[in-house]
């Protein structure tokens, strides 16, 4: 569920704090995992008399053809790098092989090339440029993984074969067997380092709700390669729109047996805040403030708060819904969904709520807004319904130029960016969670299962 239906169906309920128009509008959605998204058509009519939308833009308006990236020089095209088998002990090292390799599918920045070509002894790190340029790698990964006691000493080198047989990057990594994955992802994200200039983001986590029974949904985490799930929250009825908060904590909403909705921090057994109605939708800015969604006035609006749950300034004045903070890079604006222009469009405005401005204007239901950590230009990523289905759109702050990243795969909702801005996860009625490139190319299910309101670790 969205913040723009839970908000919409508190609106249509009178009285303060929750009431049965809300309540039964949450119990269809969050009764069982069921990808529910949005209002019907019927209920959409009236919005439509008010303003009329531009249809949301096909795949054809933009880019098409095979995914191309360019690492260095004129040319456009994916790097070719071999992972060929490591030396050491077997297990280990077909470990950590799988997880680098891995890493250089997800990253979209590589071409994956046979293993094999001039492999040689695997346990000699030096390479025979010759034989690898003749199995087309520009790149080779090589590497030891020696166990002894439950420890762990792993060296793992880059070689370019235009350089010849000297490794142009190295690391070597000591410690116990459970971190052999930590310590390939660390050398993936020097790899991205060393072609780039940015480091890769392996080993952040991928923070989502989903539920657990028919009566409950609990807030879990996972690792962006798609291990190590983790649950944050159980035996708490409903807890929904997570976000990530200050050193490696969560905040969410819970809605208790009494149907309060309060908001929570992991670290903390009482709620932060607790204002009649709705509190919800976190969302961490500089300084130590967040945003955050309050019916205490009557229907949603967002208000500027501490980490603490101490309320600061209340940022919209508006009759209708204002909903789904998300700080820009460098916190001085926030993106925002409102149904002010009569259906929920994406909305940006300055962090003490002033220069508040529409940026959609393509489609008529948009929701779910996250802002891109380093685009060139001020981008940000949301779902957009189209038909009976949402999908995966991007738009340019300023320009409004807008463009689409999925299509005919089934629904698409819930986009968050990598803190790299290289990538974006979601939920895809396809079965599961998703990543793909900022292009919309190269989709990958990292898990499965329901996931939904997604927020990527910095």
């Amino acid at each position: 569920m969205s913040e723009v239906q839970w908000a919409e169906g508190e609106r249509r309920g009178t009285g303060r704090g929750w009431t049965a128009a809300a309540l039964g509008l949450l119990a269809c959605v969050l009764a069982a995992p069921t990808f529910v998204l949005g209002q019907s058509d019927e209920g959409d009519e009236a919005a439509r008399s008010e303003v009329e939308a531009l249809p949301l833009p096909q795949l054809t308006e933009g880019p098409t053809g095979p995914l191309e990236l360019e690492i260095y020089g004129p040319t456009r095209e994916l790097y070719r790098i071999a992972v060929p088998p490591l030396g050491g002990h077997a297990t280990a090292a077909q470990q950590a092989r799988d997880v680098a390799k891995n890493d250089l599918r997800l990253s979209s920045l590589f071409r994956l090339v046979d293993g094999t070509a001039g492999v040689g002894d695997p346990d000699d790190l030096s390479i025979n440029p010759t034989l690898w340029m003749d199995g087309g790698a520009q790149g080779v990964i090589k590497g030891t993984v020696d166990l002894a006691g439950g420890e762990m000493t792993m060296t793992l080198r880059l070689f370019e074969t235009v350089r010849g047989n000297t490794a142009v990057l190295e690391r070597r990594y000591e410690g116990p067997r459970s971190e052999i994955r930590a310590d390939v992802h660390d050398f993936i994200n020097e790899v991205l380092l060393y072609f780039t200039g940015v480091r890769g983001i392996f080993g952040t986590r991928i923070l989502f709700a989903r539920p657990t029974s028919r009566e409950t949904k609990d807030i879990f985490s996972i690792g962006m390669d798609g291990y190590g799930l983790k649950q944050w929250t159980r035996d708490r009825g409903k807890n929904l729109i997570p976000n990530w908060g200050p050193h490696g904590t969560v905040f969410y909403t819970t809605i208790d047996e009494n149907d309060w909705a309060r908001l929570y921090r992991s670290d903390r057994e009482e709620p932060i805040l607790a204002e009649p109605g709705i509190n919800m939708g976190a969302a961490m800015g500089p300084g130590g403030k967040m945003a955050v969604v309050l019916t205490r006035d009557g229907n949603a609006e967002i208000y500027l708060a501490t980490v603490d749950g101490e309320l600061l300034a209340r940022l919209t004045y508006n009759e209708a819904i204002d909903v789904s903070p998300v700080w820009a890079p460098g916190g001085g604006r926030l993106a925002f969904v409102s149904d002010r222009d009569g259906s929920p469009q994406i909305y940006v405005m300055n962090a003490d709520g002033s220069g508040q401005s529409r940026v959609t204007f393509r489609g008529s239901y948009n929701q779910t807004p996250s802002w891109c950590p380093r685009c060139d230009a001020p981008t940000i990523a949301f779902a957009g319904r189209d038909g009976g289905t949402f999908d995966i759109f991007t738009v340019e702050v300023g320009q409004g130029t807008m463009r689409r990243m999925t299509q005919f795969q089934g629904s698409n909702a819930d986009p968050t960016w990598s803190p790299d801005g290289r990538l974006i996860g979601f939920y895809s009625s396809r079965g599961g969670i998703y990543l793909m490139n900022a292009e919309g190319l190269n989709q990958n299910r990292i898990a499965g299962g329901f996931a939904e309101t997604l927020r990527w670790s910095n």
